[in-house]
């Protein structure tokens, strides 16, 4: 995961220097394509390692594999009641 996102004129400049053959529409296209997948992918904490963000939120809050009949409303009424 990348922790900083290019902006798409940076990347359009790497995608015309890499493929001269594509139309300044389709660069500009891939660009911004790539931009929104870069900040979804820092947004969403998306790695290959390690569970993603919204996996890591499920977890913590005591869903496991193949046991989600509680909702998450159930769960954080379960731990403001043991504390």
């Amino acid at each position: 995961m990348k922790t900083t996102v290019e902006d798409y004129n940076t990347i359009a400049k790497h995608l015309k220097k890499d493929y001269p053959k594509l139309s300044d529409f389709e660069i500009l296209s891939l660009a911004i394509q790539l931009e929104r997948n870069q900040i979804l992918e820092n947004g969403l904490v998306i790695n290959s390692e390690k569970p993603s963000g919204l996996e890591a939120i499920a977890i913590a809050l005591g869903f496991t594999d193949g046991q989600f009949q509680n909702t998450i409303t159930d769960v954080l009424r379960e731990m403001a009641y043991k504390e």
